[in-house]
């Protein structure tokens, strides 16, 4: 049963709207003809009918294709160019003259009128887009359109899946994170102490159970005890973005894109000073994963009605990234409560360093201080940069 629906709906979906008008008037001359006897209604529905039969032969006639789509770039910024290219091989053994086929973009329908393909001959179509909103795109699937020379019946073959376009957010290039951290490839020195790790402290007498490897022998001979190093334990610098994904926390969809900027800018500026990155944001969370990574996280984020609140999702992601050395926490203008912000940096480390940033399109920027943190207001994207080299 199954199966004959789904054979019923397909069945449905090759006549054209003006495959349907036809087929309408053909069944309404008929049944006018069996009531009334009048001959041109049978005619005409004689002649509707052998229209659609005429029509069917051009769907029955093969489209085997090999097709391939190519973007350039594969991952683009919001209101970017967008070269496509889709290159399809003809295989086989009839040529198709200048096929149409459908090629979405996102929510965008493009159409292309393919070249000839002769059997076994290659043709190529490019188009470009332009104006795209952030998000992640699904460009195709390249679908083929085959239709009669009226346009009443048609079949859609599918000639290649379709192929994900990463569109981020705007961003713009800050020159520092302003945490005043040092870049260190091999990590930084902390205040734990660590029997194996990179920066050495200092020498402490022998305890039953430590390893011998690390006994320093010349300092034992001249002491008359065992004597081993002791260590300062390091890590690498991790920045961690929290971005609040409450829809209440925005005023209009541009505050939050503008949200979702910032957080874009302060993650490209911490992959190369090379820090580890993480984003968290409602059910999104990227953790630990390269810059790019990253960033395409950035394409996926959506604000959300049952999000959690401020001081949750804070808590939420120094669980999920203990190792945060700064943290920044984005939020937009309609975000009423601030002051619950402290109760979710309470489980933060005392070393980590900690900035909040409200996206409030038309305030003017500012960086001030609130309850031992950073709380700053941006106004626009350009202003962050002087912002963050005011407040390192």
């Amino acid at each position: 049963m199954r199966a004959l629906l789904r054979g019923a709906r397909a069945l449905l979906r090759v006549p054209s709207p003006t495959g349907r008008a036809v087929i309408a008037l053909g069944n309404a001359a008929w049944i006018g003809a069996a009531y009334t006897q009048i001959v041109e209604l049978r005619t005409i529905a004689i002649m509707c009918g052998l229209t659609v039969l005429l029509a069917i032969p051009w769907l029955l006639i093969p489209m085997r294709v090999r097709a391939a789509l190519v973007l350039q770039p594969l991952r683009a910024v919001a209101g970017e160019r967008v070269e496509i290219s889709l290159t399809a091989t003809n295989n086989g053994r009839l040529s198709l003259w200048q096929p149409l086929v459908s090629m979405p973009v996102g929510e965008r329908d493009s159409w292309l009128r393919m070249p000839t393909l002769p059997p076994d001959g290659q043709g190529s179509h490019e188009f470009a887009v332009d104006d795209l909103e952030r998000g992640v795109l699904d460009v195709g699937p390249a679908t083929a359109v085959r239709s009669d020379p009226l346009g009443l019946l048609r079949r859609s073959v599918r000639w290649c899946a379709p192929v994900e376009l990463f569109v981020r957010p705007r961003m713009v290039l800050l020159s520092t994170l302003g945490s005043g951290q040092v870049r260190d490839l091999e990590g930084v020195p902390s205040d734990r102490m660590s029997m194996s790790d990179l920066a050495f402290h200092a020498l402490r007498e022998y305890v039953p159970g430590d390893d011998l490897r690390h006994v320093h022998w010349r300092s034992s001979a001249r002491a008359g005890e065992l004597l081993v190093r002791q260590y300062h334990d390091t890590r690498r610098n991790h920045a961690t973005v929290v971005l609040d994904a409450r829809a209440t926390s925005y005023r209009t969809d541009d505050e939050y894109e503008l949200a979702v900027s910032i957080a874009a800018s302060l993650i490209m500026c911490a992959a190369r000073e090379e820090y580890d990155v993480s984003l968290v944001s409602g059910t999104e969370a990227v953790i630990g994963l390269p810059g790019g990574t990253v960033l395409d996280g950035t394409c996926r984020v959506q604000r959300q009605r049952d999000a959690e609140p401020m001081a949750p999702a804070i808590n939420r992601a120094v669980v999920l990234v203990p190792e945060t050395s700064l943290l920044f926490v984005v939020t937009g203008a309609g975000a009423d409560d601030l002051e619950d912000v402290p109760a979710g940096l309470v489980m933060v480390p005392a070393e980590t360093r900690c900035v909040v940033l409200r996206a409030a399109i038309g305030e003017t920027s500012s960086m001030a201080r609130l309850h031992g943190h950073d709380l700053g207001t941006v106004g626009s994207l350009a202003e962050l940069s002087g912002m963050l080299v005011a407040s390192s």
